[in-house]
């Protein structure tokens, strides 16, 4: 429970009222309660055009019947029934229309005090729907992204922005929420002024429906200030929003406005930010001067026959009476089997008590404050709109604080105390539930026996009236006790879960325990089960029919008091005549089409019953259930989705995975799997409606990628994983004699069919069919696997027909062909069989495009050009390339980690440290180049570090690594070279100036057959392949590269230093490729000979792009560094070996020889660095994408 840190704002807010008219303000009505209920009763010549409207519109609505009630498959909800409109023909009827009586004067006080209460409902349904968008203020639509996304410089300001006009909205709201309000409080202050003769009548009864409508009404704005409260987006951004704001006003020009503008901005801001944004908008309210027979700032009175609020003690002894009965309601109900919607009301409540503290500042009332106090201790918060909580002893400490701290507050802290009942909810949470399931499958079974014996209606002896009278009674009370059985069972598991779920979202310390994630599916499925079988049982309820058999009965209990008050009215006394009244308009009442509207008048009503002894106790209680149940029945859709709901499933999205493993891990529950998902997609319409992104579907879009994504990780993937484990055990338990299969008695064996019997899921508006997307991913592994393995190919034969006999799926032939005579003895396929072997045996010309086996013992030398792989792309088709790059792609994934394990060595990376503070230092000095000497002592120095048993060294091993990873990209360089041979020889049939868009339209007008129309499309489709396989947006090298890019992270920064070893790598590879070339020619060569190897340099290059080191590898000047070496070791070497004069010719000529040998050797090493740095720089071009 957060503190409120607008606390040093109240005092402000106190005295200056944010709420009055604005002056110089233009704060237009957005006319959202412009159509007004209350209307005068119309003469009846006038009703012939009233019914000739009404039939009009009835023709115009019958004719579009078929589209207005058909539910789309798009949709995840059951729209059928939960959201159907009654009373339609009574939308346009006023309140005068049917509250008529012989007391005008009643009429006209009840008439007022529904028309508020009418206002407030429609207010209320407003003012959620600004709440779903001030909620979801803040999130961003990167669910489905695998990082976080950032707010960019200004983005915050452009977000907040959107919503003024929502701010503006609610300010709005508000202003009339406040002018309600003050004509109920003064309009029941005149009521109960005792100087008013109707004071004499009134006072006998207690109205609390007025005070419901107060407290419903202060309630909205409580929940606003809880939502900007908890919401740390709406806060932070609108700060930036002031900020900006501060930027723009010295210079409006400069931002395109004008000062006037930003002045008229600025002043909307400040209002908006003292009041709907502040935090303590309650406060704020409750501050306002009620009383208007008051002056506000003289404080004396207007009218000396109306009294102050604050002296009107019949006033203060009706609220008193209020809040008492309502706790002794709440301390009998709250947390026991009782509860139904009680839980509801502790808001309203609060927030009247708050009002009187308010109108009655002398007297605190400080035993009523203790026992509301106390009442956290059976529900220490309730749920104020979606996933914000608002606690009960934060409303008293903040909003209603005793001027002296209570010593007897009980419980003293309230934290500990919500702490202590999170506790005890998560371990009675199992055992609470269980005693909920219960009553839900047996209600289950009731409703399912009840839907079943429907037809007992038609045996009816239809002679013997008494009986069927006596049977259709019976049987409507059951339907009754039905339908009241059903929200009672969903309201208490929707309250143990809310409180479960809620609870511990909002106390972050202290988090959910994951052992409860059964229990809490089960809650949640029971929910959604609820709601399903309202809408799929609606033949059972019938609202309609129910409603009308209740009605009949209150009719009954109130045309016998009528009767029996009309004959004795003289002897009720005062008050009489305004019961009768109320007697006479609930009679007209039930006596007509019940709706909304009439129910709350009947509400209203009801306060006039209970002052006076004209029911009996049986017959009160009576009619109070017969209200009580029609409210249920007339509001039933509302009531059914208020209990079902799920909108807070969105912010704790982050147990989705664990409920999905646990469907996953117990296939009993797999039936049910589709209540948990429509309860996640319950949150539909609150994401949908966000305002701040720039495209409202944006964060719908991503919580639904996000939930299908986890579905697949969770349930989909698995089960494709463990039908495969089964599969491969059956088949080669009859193949190979060492397996066994399992055994369903010792071992632990999940019945898979069950996992797919559910065929297909909805989520959100995707259809998702298990078995289409099973047969995917088994297909897709299935190839893969044969073909790296094609003797197997039988065994998976037997397994695709185990499939489909064992759990329907209908798996595709992984049969592959080989190659063939005319195209080739090369298979790429042998090539991914030993990757490894092929990468080490072969070494790539980077100008041929060609890979040339290492000489061995053999007298054949085998080469592999693009002909070849051609060869075999045209035996298994254009497919094999994709699979081909996802068998390279695993490979450089283990080789790349190795290259990352050898620079991360200290024996490695010391030195190379070492290097980089030397050059640094010495930059200047060695003209910007790396010295030789340094190469070649480093060299030496990793040398000295070990050889293995083959004679190489470390730095061996390590350029080996790099050549194998750059065979492997020039192997993926040489498939895309092929496939684009293949389709070149494809496009020859093609006329360069063909249109591909002709051919279907020419067929379709030519009138040929819709077969043929349709292979035209297919050949245009084919012909359209052919031709953008030549984009060059099909580049695997570059799409390898950024698919490990990855590897630029702070957490491999030994990488940065690469670029240093790679002279010494080259003075390696030039060693190498010296002695390579030497004994070519030679017999019994011991050596592996090749007269190429460009994938070490293909590798070089690749790594230096890779980790972005190319301007740091060209700043050490190595290639001008090695010319400079060698013109010096070449001037040396002729200077200094030259004949000594009287030496002898022998000794002359050894001397020439032995420089002409020098010289021989120095011009072989030069060659090799030249053709490596013509081959490197040639490199550069196949990366040039980055």
């Amino acid at each position: 429970m957060k503190k409120n840190r607008f606390q040093q704002q109240k005092e402000e807010q106190k005295k200056q009222n944010y709420f009055d008219e604005e002056e110089d303000i233009d704060l237009e009505d957005d006319g959202l309660f412009g159509k007004e209920v209350l209307t005068a009763s119309k003469p009846y010549e006038e009703y012939f055009q009233k019914f000739n409207e009404l039939y009009n519109n009835h023709i115009v609505k019958f004719s579009a019947f078929e589209e207005d009630y058909q539910i789309p498959l798009t949709q995840p909800d059951y729209e059928s029934i939960i959201q159907s409109h009654f009373m339609v023909y009574e939308k346009n009827m006023g309140l005068f229309d049917f509250m008529k009586s012989d007391n005008k004067v009643f009429d006209k006080i009840s008439a007022s005090f529904v028309f508020i209460d009418n206002q407030i409902r429609q207010i209320e349904d407003q003012f959620y729907k600004f709440l779903d968008k001030l909620t979801i203020y803040g999130e961003l639509a990167d669910l489905h992204l695998e990082e976080e996304r950032k707010l960019t410089d200004g983005e915050a300001e452009i977000m907040i922005c959107r919503m003024l006009g929502q701010f503006k909205c609610i300010y709005d709201i508000i202003k009339k929420l406040i002018n309600y309000i003050t004509h109920l409080v003064n309009q029941l202050n005149l009521l109960y002024n005792k100087k008013d003769p109707i004071s004499k009548i009134i006072k006998i009864f207690n109205l609390n429906f007025p005070l419901d409508t107060i407290g419903r009404a202060l309630q909205l704005i409580y929940i606003l200030d809880n939502v900007v409260e908890q919401n740390d987006y709406l806060q932070e951004h609108w700060n930036y929003c002031k900020r900006m704001l501060k930027i723009v006003k010295p210079d409006p020009t400069k931002f395109n406005s004008n000062a006037q503008n930003v002045k008229q901005l600025e002043k909307i801001m400040i209002r908006l930010d003292k009041t709907v944004l502040s935090g303590s908008c309650l406060q704020s309210v409750l501050a306002q001067n009620w009383d208007q027979n008051v002056h506000e700032k003289t404080g004396k009175e207007k009218n000396a026959n109306i009294p102050a609020i604050k002296n009107n003690k019949e006033f203060f002894n009706v609220l008193n009476t209020y809040l008492k009965e309502r706790y002794e309601l709440f301390d009998r109900t709250l947390g026991t089997a009782k509860e139904m919607f009680e839980r509801d009301l502790l808001l309203p409540t609060f927030c009247v008590y708050a009002l009187v503290r308010q109108l009655y500042q002398n007297d605190e009332n400080r035993d009523l404050w203790k026992n509301l106090w106390s009442l956290q201790k059976k529900v220490p918060m309730v749920d104020g709109h979606s996933q914000v909580l608002c606690y009960l002893s934060k409303f008293l400490m903040e909003v209603t604080p005793l001027s002296k701290k209570s010593a007897t507050m009980d419980p003293k802290d309230p934290i500990a105390n919500f702490k202590n009942y999170l506790q005890r909810l998560s371990a009675s949470f199992q055992s609470s539930l269980t005693a909920q399931y219960v009553a839900f499958t047996t209600w289950i079974v009731r409703v399912d026996s009840f839907s079943c014996s429907q037809a007992s209606f038609n045996n009816i002896d239809k002679i013997d009236r008494e009986r069927a009278q006596k049977y259709i009674e019976e049987r409507m009370n059951q339907r009754v006790i039905l339908v009241l059985q059903g929200l009672t069972i969903a309201s208490q598991t929707r309250n143990l879960l809310q409180a479960l779920l809620l609870g511990h979202f909002g106390l972050e310390e202290q988090s959910l325990d994951m052992s409860l994630s059964k229990d809490v599916v089960l809650a949640v499925e029971m929910l959604k089960a609820i709601e399903y079988y309202f809408e799929q049982k609606y033949d059972v309820f019938q609202p309609a029919l129910i409603q009308n058999h209740i009605t009949k009965n209150g009719q009954r209990i109130i045309q016998q008091v009528l009767e029996k008050m009309k004959a004795n009215i003289k002897s009720f006394g005062t008050g009489g005549a305004e019961i009768l009244g109320a007697l006479q308009i609930l009679n007209s009442i039930l006596k007509s089409t019940l709706s909304p509207l009439k129910l709350q008048t009947m509400y209203y009503l009801m306060d006039f019953m209970v002052a006076k002894d004209i029911f009996t106790n049986s017959e009160k209680e009576d009619f109070r259930n017969i209200l009580w149940k029609l409210d249920k029945l007339i509001l039933l859709p509302y009531y059914v989705k208020k209990v079902t709901a799920s909108t807070y499933f969105y912010w704790c999205r982050e147990l989705l995975p664990s409920f999905f493993q646990y469907i996953y891990q117990n296939p009993s529950q797999a039936k049910r799997f589709q209540f948990l998902l429509n309860a996640v997609s319950d949150c539909s319409i609150q994401l949908k409606d966000c305002m701040h992104l720039e495209n409202p579907d944006e964060l719908f879009d991503s919580f639904r990628q996000y939930v299908v994504k986890e579905f697949y990780a969770q349930y989909l993937q698995p089960l494709a994983r463990d039908i495969e484990d089964y599969l491969r055990i059956q088949v080669h338990t009859v193949l190979i004699e060492k397996i066994t299969a399992l055994n369903p008695f010792k071992q632990q064996v999940k019945d898979l069919k069950r996992l797919l019997d559910i065929d297909y899921v909805l989520i959100f508006d995707s259809i998702v069919n298990l078995r289409t997307e099973i047969n995917q991913i088994l297909n897709e592994t299935f190839y893969n696997i044969n073909v790296l393995n094609m003797y197997d190919q039988e065994t998976y034969e037997q397994m695709r027909s185990l499939a489909n006999s064992k759990f329907g799926l209908n798996l595709i032939n992984v049969y592959l062909p080989t190659q063939t005579v005319d195209q080739g003895n090369f298979d790429v396929l042998n090539v991914l069989k030993n990757i490894q072997q092929f990468f080490t045996k072969y070494t790539y010309n980077l100008y041929q495009q060609q890979f040339v086996q290492v000489t061995s013992e053999s007298k054949q030398v085998y080469s592999i050009s693009i002909q070849q792989i051609a060869d075999s792309i045209r035996t298994h088709g254009i497919g094999i390339l994709s699979t081909t790059v996802n068998s390279v792609y695993k490979f450089l994934q283990k080789k790349i980690q190795m290259f990352s394990q050898f620079l991360f060595d200290d024996l490695i990376q010391s030195p190379l440290v070492r290097e980089d503070r030397f050059f640094r230092e010495k930059k200047d000095e060695l003209d910007g180049q790396y010295p030789f000497d340094r190469a070649e002592a480093l060299y030496k120095e990793i040398k000295k570090l070990g050889t293995f048993d083959d004679g190489s060294n470390y730095l061996d091993k390590f350029r080996t690594l790099i050549t194998q990873i750059g065979n492997s990209l020039a192997f993926v360089r040489l498939l895309r070279s092929a496939a684009l041979h293949v389709n070149s020889k494809c496009l020859e049939y093609i006329p360069s100036q063909y249109n591909s868009t002709q051919l279907e339209s020419l067929t379709r007008e030519a009138g040929f057959s819709d077969a043929t129309v349709s292979t035209a499309k297919e050949l245009e489709e084919i012909f359209t392949q052919y031709k953008s396989s030549f984009s060059e947006k099909i580049d695997y090298i570059n799409l390898l590269l950024k698919a490990f890019s990855s590897i630029n992270s702070p957490e491999n920064e030994h990488l940065s230093l690469f670029y240093l070893i790679v002279p010494t790598l080259t003075l390696n590879f030039i060693e190498k490729m010296l002695i390579s070339k030497d004994q070519i020619g030679k017999k019994n060569s011991t050596t592996e000979v090749f007269i190429s190897d460009d994938g070490f340099i293909l590798g070089i290059q690749f790594f230096l792009t890779l980790l972005d080191q190319k301007g740091q590898f060209e700043s050490l000047h190595w290639r001008k560094e090695i010319k400079n070496k060698f013109n010096l070791d070449l001037k040396s070497a002729k200077t200094l070996a030259t004949a000594k004069p009287n030496q002898s010719q022998r000794a002359t000529d050894e001397i020439n020889m032995q420089k002409e040998l020098s010289l021989r050797k120095l011009n072989m090493q030069y060659d090799e660095f030249q053709m490596f740095f013509y081959a490197f720089n040639s490199c550069k071009i196949l990366f040039l994408g980055e």
